[in-house]
């Protein structure tokens, strides 16, 4: 049977004259008055910010309990949420210098908040004005919505109405932000101590929270899975009597704090190893780590202490490889470092090139690397060392080779945001399979399943323990290479492992922070660049290596031979990015001189693998996949042929016609 309402089922009804639509701009609605009492149910801080100019008082009651089950620990979970709104807004320095000054107070509401939305306003000479409607303080600046309407009364019999209600909730179910909240840093434990519904406790000794009715509860999608998520980090809770109360005694709110903490970086620990989120927004001048902000202005101290660290790390090489690929090695690990640096900008650059449709300037900025070589070159731990360097973090690992697939990856790249994907160890079967699928269509993946993070995608660090045999060149332009042609010796291994870890586990992001904060102004000018005029002559991985060096410098530190300043060419020159074909064929040509053929007369080099084993052979065609176009090589039967002058500059080999006696004893 339905339900069937009675004249006992009531409604508020509201009797209004209409007298005429106007349109006019948002700022001149609230223009013109000096106090401002406000009720919202969406915290954002944005208009509030552009509007607080105007006024010399401000309350605000933020809050939605309205769409989600209110219950004592999702107020918890929303009270915290709008604290962390307030300490990552960009306006946070404004807005706690009026709440330290009293002209502005936060209220944070504990019950359906009604009206939802409401604008009271009132100057000195008693001018009143109340603004009611659809939009929210989000919404208004935009018009985003331009079927809406907004209702204002201008006369005062509303405002005692409306200012009578406002009183009445901010009284009865909300709690007001103390001024030391908006002192603190953005740190969980300041922002637990710091909750009003605590506070409130405490100043009372008990706090009875009264739960709200289901009938009152809107669903709201994404804000409720946000609060829930929080809401699971609160333990230790008071459970509701049969009258929906629960009491929040003195005795108990350490017990809360501490077990709440924990839960939080439990929590914290394992979204951090397996789904890092590094958000940098170049535009704001700054940046987030899993919702902690970096300080981008650190202490010059311990910026010298991550600098002092990292020689010192560099320094184990040293004593760790042979001397004659020491400063080899060295090298490619300050190139790898400075590209690491970048790489979290990659995808927003990405992004911007596409958009602008200056499609080729994307292979410019590939957001795959590949660090290959000799095993046991300390390149997982390197690595380890770097996303420290960024996150003062230890607990994000490199994954294993088995999540080289299309399927894993894309699940990755749609969860992980600005930290590198670190993939160990990867087979030359498993590149060969899964390569293509994976380095030339991340962008879509992102387009179709995450649209949001465009700008925030992560770039990929694959390592593998011996040289891939075969990269085609098609995957060689959508990556960058490093190549370690050095492995520590075993007295280094056994007795430098425990050191190197204990340099990791010092390392802050003090270094990376004065990194952030010097590159983001180029970061932006090359962005607009490309955005207005479609091309920019900056070469980002030149000035990368600049920001770093020039941190080093003004550490007043000696800047060590293998770091200089890097040019595109660095990492894309053909020599660089064939290194695998150029040691192929300088050992071919060392150990089987009767595989090559030279013909002056025609520039031409013949290579034809004789050899009768068939492991590990690599066909012609691969091998001409792999080669430069300045080689102009082509297969013929089983051979390979190849321009000869350019041959003898790209592989540095002087080849020559080999000798009777070299034949007759093929050498």
């Amino acid at each position: 049977m339905a339900h069937r309402k009675t004249k006992q089922h009531t409604v508020n009804v509201i009797t209004a004259n209409f007298t005429a639509p106007t349109n006019i701009s948002y700022l001149d609605l609230f223009e013109g008055y000096d106090e401002l009492y406000a009720i919202n149910f969406i915290t954002n801080l944005d208009f509030l910010a552009e509007i607080m100019q105007f006024f010399t008082k401000i309350e605000i009651i933020f809050g939605n309990p309205s769409i989600i089950p209110t219950r004592l620990d999702t107020t918890f979970a929303m009270q915290r949420d709008a604290l962390y709104e307030l300490y990552k807004n960009e306006h946070y320095e404004q807005l706690a210098q009026r709440i330290n000054d009293d002209s502005l107070k936060f209220f944070l509401a504990d019950a359906p908040l009604y009206p939802e939305k409401l604008f009271c306003l009132k100057n000195k000479e008693g001018k009143t004005r109340v603004i009611l409607g659809s939009s929210n303080f989000d919404q208004l600046p935009s018009n985003c919505d331009k079927n809406a309407s907004i209702i204002c009364f201008d006369d005062e019999v509303a405002y005692t109405y409306y200012i009578d209600l406002f009183e009445q909730f901010k009284n009865e179910h909300s709690y007001i932000l103390d001024k030391t909240a908006a002192q603190t840093t953005f740190e969980d434990k300041q922002i637990l101590e710091n909750l009003p519904i605590l506070h409130k406790a405490e100043a009372d000794s008990e706090h009875i929270y009264q739960s709200a009715p289901k009938s009152t509860i809107v669903k709201m999608t994404e804000y409720m899975a946000d609060i829930d998520r929080l809401a699971k980090d609160f333990v230790e809770l008071p459970k509701a009597d049969r009258k929906g109360q629960s009491r929040i005694t003195f005795d108990k709110i350490d017990t809360i704090k501490t077990k709440t903490l924990d839960n939080m970086a439990a929590r914290r620990a394992k979204f951090e190893k397996f789904m890092p989120q590094l958000v940098i927004e170049p535009d704001k001048e700054r940046a987030f780590y899993n919702d902690r902000e970096y300080n981008l202005h650190p202490l010059r101290a311990d910026i010298k202490q991550d600098a002092e660290l990292y020689l010192k790390y560099m320094e184990g090489f040293d004593t760790a490889v042979p001397s004659k690929n020491v400063q080899p090695l060295k090298f490619e690990y300050f190139k790898l470092m400075s590209w690491c640096f970048l790489s979290p900008f990659l995808a927003r650059i990405r992004t911007t090139i596409r958009e602008a449709t200056v499609t080729d300037e994307v292979f410019t900025y590939p957001i795959v690397a590949l660090l290959c070589g000799q095993s046991n070159a300390g390149k997982t731990i390197y690595a380890s060392l770097l996303i420290k360097m960024m996150t003062d973090s230890s607990l994000y690992k490199a994954f294993g080779q088995s999540n080289f697939t299309k399927t894993r990856t894309d699940a990755l790249l749609s969860d992980i945001k600005g930290l590198p994907i670190l993939i160990d160890d990867i087979t030359q079967t498993q590149f060969t399979n899964n390569s293509g699928n994976i380095i030339k269509q991340e962008e879509r993946v992102i387009r179709e399943n995450k649209p949001e993070n465009l700008n925030y995608y992560p770039a990929m660090l694959l390592t593998a323990n011996k040289d891939l045999n075969s990269l085609k060149n098609e995957l060689t332009k959508r990556m960058v290479i490093f190549h370690v042609n050095a492995s520590w010796n075993n007295e280094f291994t056994r007795q430098q492992k425990s050191p190197c870890s204990e340099i990791i586990k010092k390392m802050r992001n003090a270094f990376y922070s004065e990194y952030l904060r010097r590159i983001m102004p180029h970061i932006n000018e090359y962005l607009s660049e490309i955005t207005d005029i479609g091309s920019s002559t900056t070469d980002l991985y030149n000035t990368s290596s600049e920001v770093i060096l020039s941190i080093f410098k003004d550490c007043r530190l000696d800047i060590p031979s293998y770091m200089r300043p890097l040019t595109m060419k660095d990492y894309f020159d053909s020599k660089a990015v064939n290194e695998i074909m150029i040691k192929f064929f300088q050992r071919q040509y060392r150990l089987n001189r009767d595989f090559f053929e030279i013909n002056k007369k025609n520039n031409q080099l013949i290579f034809e693998d004789k050899s009768s084993s068939t492991v590990g052979k690599m066909t012609p065609m691969k091998i001409v996949e792999s080669l430069p176009p300045e080689l102009e090589a082509d297969v013929v039967g089983d051979k390979i042929i190849m321009r000869l002058d350019s041959a003898i500059n790209f592989f540095g080999i002087n080849f020559k016609e080999q000798s009777l006696l070299g034949k007759l004893f093929n050498r």
